[in-house]
């Protein structure tokens, strides 16, 4: 098989398995992070699916990232984000359980929290796109001469602090997700780069 066949397979494939992943997180009620507490939130405030939202705060990231670095908008990081929108919403609606007893929702959580960090470290190999937000982190740190660290505690605390203004599903799986997805990624990176791809491990995220 080709690289770019390969590339593009990890790309897709990448995305549906972090979709499924984070749809188990969003079932298992311990708390969602933050951006996809936010998305729950705005859908059950507003209405729309928990996907339609991803989408739609999807494009207005996108176009405000062409606004500050003055470039037109990717289209790949358009088509990541409707892959993970349609999925997510396709995958809440097979998993359609609740676990009510905590250990299924332990159960549940750490294998939606695998899943989506394994799909990330997939679908990063591809070196096709990055989503909207980290998008905006790079941008940010060159605009504005900010740490990496900084802009995206920036992001990423702004869809915590709506998350919480609107009573999203946050709690101990969110905190979980903040502290412990950076690290998996980057166990998981190397492995699954030896696995699909040729040449020596990188530590992109």
């Amino acid at each position: 098989m080709g690289k770019t066949m390969t590339r593009s397979l990890s790309y897709i494939c990448g995305l549906i398995i972090k979709s499924l992943g984070i749809s188990l997180i969003l079932r298992s009620e311990l708390g969602a992070d933050a951006w996809n507490g936010f998305f729950v939130a705005m859908s059950e405030w507003i209405g729309f699916t928990v996907g339609s939202w991803l989408i739609t705060c999807g494009i207005l990231i996108t176009l405000l990232n062409g606004f500050l670095s003055k470039k037109p908008p990717n289209p790949l990081s358009l088509l990541t984000i409707f892959v993970l929108g349609f999925c997510i919403d396709f995958w809440l609606d097979i998993i359609d359980f609740h676990p009510v007893q905590f250990f299924y929702q332990v159960l549940t959580f750490w294998g939606g929290f695998l899943l989506a960090t394994i799909g990330i470290s997939i679908y990063v190999q591809s070196k096709y796109a990055l989503t909207p937000a980290d998008q905006l982190m790079y941008i940010l740190t060159e605009r504005y001469a900010m740490s990496l660290t900084a802009s995206k505690t920036v992001i990423d605390g702004s869809a915590l602090l709506f998350a919480l203004m609107l009573h999203g599903p946050l709690g101990l799986g969110t905190f979980i997700y903040t502290f412990l997805c950076g690290p998996l990624i980057q166990f998981f990176i190397p492995k699954i780069e030896r696995l699909l791809f040729t040449g020596s491990p990188t530590t992109r995220s």
